[in-house]
């Protein structure tokens, strides 16, 4: 791999530029620069901060994670990361429990089967500097430009002209096909002009890392709905688990006001709090739940609670708004979008940077096809395939992710009834259940 400063490049020609770095523009670099087929294309990765080695684990936590899915580690696997990411740490989830804080609903969801988990929990850092490991010594077809990013770029209608970009050092690049994995607020999207749909939820996520205190192996994902938002608990270690706690912007600001010991107080008290149990809802599930038992041999089950929360692995709480956002094309002539440049997702599901990866595989197919038939890497009669594969993949997880959080962001009695008796019974279809599993996983 070639590696610079920002300094300009000794060409300004390069096949394929990718903007933006991270998670998922690290993950599109090395896809291609690891593809036999593409090796031969020259590839540039802007990159705003600065690359690091992955190095020996610190004693902390990051409060920063991300729940990789099945068909994530598989890429994982495929890109030679995932050795190093379980050399360095990584944690696996068995089962996931989502619990309705106005019922005694609830729902367990365990893995399909013992050699695959539901998700892992890495450290995004982790993952960032194992990608930027292999690039740096197996692509030899990629040159990182670090510290550097994109002031503006020229798209062209057609295939008849190249891409033009002007970094923010002044010095010009041209490309025959831009990848923007710049994010939310992605410029390659603006430049693009495709339309752009999203709304904010008007709620924050609250990210940190617990010491927990649990009787059993800490294998468990946590979420309890509550009606300012769902709180996630991830777990690290056996007694370190990740917060992600959804609520409002002004809750938001106050939780990261108070004192650490206040802060794990009022946690505990909402994920185990039955205040706001609803009692003829909970009456119903109970004698459904004993009919069921009766009529159909179903097994009764205990209601059980997430682990309680010591403290803070130290004050390292963060908060960041949340909101829904897709673009109408994921492409146009030599241009594509990836990750969060294309989607956003609330995180309650774990999927948003999932579906950025999953983008990573399908345009990194597509464009071996493209080069194996000899094909212009712009053309959209390739890009048009993965526009159309990935919004086919993305759009209905995204949907379902929305529908889910307004769903349980209310307290008013008829829906929480119906919510309730509806995940109750849901718990109680195993096929069903494994259904959603495994449509998760893919």
């Amino acid at each position: 791999m070639k590696f610079s400063s920002s300094a300009p490049c000794s060409s300004n020609f390069y096949d394929i530029v990718i903007v933006g770095g991270g998670l998922v523009g690290n993950a599109m670099a090395c896809s291609i620069g690891l593809n036999e087929t593409l090796k031969s294309q020259k590839v540039l990765l802007l990159e705003s901060g600065k690359p690091k080695s992955l190095g020996t684990p610190p004693n902390e936590y990051s409060n920063r994670v991300s729940a990789i899915s099945p068909a994530s580690i598989r890429l994982f696997k495929k890109l030679g990361i995932w050795d190093r990411l379980n050399q360095y740490r990584t944690s696996s989830v068995t089962d996931l429990y989502v619990l309705d804080s106005c019922s005694r609903s609830r729902i367990r969801f365990e893995r399909l089967n013992s050699n695959e988990e539901i998700a892992y929990i890495v450290e995004n850092d982790a993952i960032i500097s194992s990608l930027y490991d292999v690039i740096r010594e197996r692509c030899g077809n990629v040159t990182i430009r670090a510290g550097s990013s994109m002031k503006n770029c020229v798209l062209t209608a057609g295939l008849t002209d190249l891409v033009s970009l002007t970094l923010a050092d002044e010095s010009s690049i041209e490309t025959s096909l831009i990848i923007g994995a710049d994010g939310q607020k992605s410029k390659v999207r603006e430049e693009m002009g495709v339309e752009y749909t999203g709304w904010n939820y008007e709620q924050m996520g609250l990210v940190a890392t617990l010491r927990i205190n649990t009787d059993s192996a800490n294998t468990i994902a946590w979420q309890r709905f509550t009606p300012f938002g769902p709180i996630a608990l991830l777990p690290l270690s056996q007694e370190y688990s990740s917060l992600v706690w959804t609520t409002t912007v002004e809750d938001a600001k106050r939780l990261l006001a108070l004192p650490p010991d206040r802060f794990v107080d009022e946690l505990n008290h909402y994920l185990h709090t039955d205040a706001s149990q609803n009692a003829f809802t909970n009456q119903t599930l109970f004698l459904l739940e004993k009919l069921g038992h009766v009529v159909c041999n179903t097994r009764e089950s205990n209601y059980i609670q997430p682990p309680m929360v010591i403290s803070l692995q130290s004050d390292t709480r963060a908060a960041f708004p949340l909101g829904f956002g897709h673009v109408s094309e994921y492409v146009k002539p030599r241009a594509a979008l990836i990750g969060d440049a294309a989607h956003r997702v609330h995180p309650l599901a774990g999927q948003g940077v999932n579906l950025g990866w999953s983008d990573v595989q399908i345009l990194t197919e597509t464009l071996e096809r493209a080069v194996k038939d000899g094909a212009d890497l712009g053309s959209l009669t390739y890009l048009n395939d993965y526009g159309t594969e990935s919004q086919r993949k993305n759009v209905p997880k995204m949907v379902a992710i929305d529908w889910l959080n307004r769903l349980y962001r209310t307290d008013f009695e008829p829906i929480v009834f119906l919510r309730s008796i509806g995940l109750s019974t849901v718990d109680k279809i195993l096929p069903l259940k494994d259904l959603i599993t495994y449509a998760a996983s893919r």
